[in-house]
C-alpha cells in the first residue's frame, strides 16, 4: 500500500487560536489534526465542539476515543497520519497532534504550530490511534 504524500509547510508557524479552525484565523490543536488529517484524506469530525466547553477539554481521553471509535483505533504503531493523544493526570485529555515520520509529530502549542519530536515533548502521557480502512 503506497503511503500518501503529506506537505505541512504552509501551516509550520500559523498562530495558536482557541477554537480556531483555518490558517487565516489560526489553529487550536484538534483544529490542526481534523485539517492535517483531512489533508491525508480522513474525516476527523469535531469532538470538541461536542464534548468540552470554552473553559476545559474536559472530556475523558477514553469516552473522547470511544466516541471515534468507529474511524479509529489505538495502536503502538507511529507512523504518518496516527493521531497521539495527550491525556493529563486526571485522565483528561488537553492535546492532540498528528504524527508525521520516525517520531515526529505536528501539533499546535506554545502560542503556533510546529513540528516536535515525541521523545522531547514535556507531556508523557499519551496513546495513538490508526485509521481503520
Amino acid at each position: 500500500m503506497k503511503m500518501p504524500e503529506l506537505n505541512v509547510d504552509d501551516l509550520i508557524g500559523v498562530r495558536f487560536k482557541n477554537h480556531g479552525r483555518s490558517i487565516e484565523e489560526g489553529f487550536d490543536c484538534y483544529g490542526l489534526a481534523i485539517e492535517v488529517s483531512k489533508r491525508l484524506g480522513h474525516e476527523l469530525c469535531d469532538l470538541w465542539y461536542e464534548t468540552a466547553d470554552e473553559d476545559t477539554f474536559a472530556a475523558n481521553v477514553d469516552d473522547v476515543c470511544s466516541k471515534m471509535s468507529s474511524f479509529v483505533e489505538e495502536t503502538d504503531e507511529q507512523q504518518l497520519g496516527n493521531l497521539i493523544l495527550f491525556a493529563d493526570e486526571a485522565g483528561r485529555m488537553v492535546h492532540i497532534g498528528v504524527f508525521l515520520e520516525k517520531g515526529m509529530f505536528i501539533h499546535a502549542d506554545n502560542g503556533r504550530i510546529r513540528i516536535s519530536r515525541l521523545d522531547n515533548y514535556h507531556r508523557r502521557k499519551w496513546k495513538v490511534y490508526k485509521w481503520l480502512q
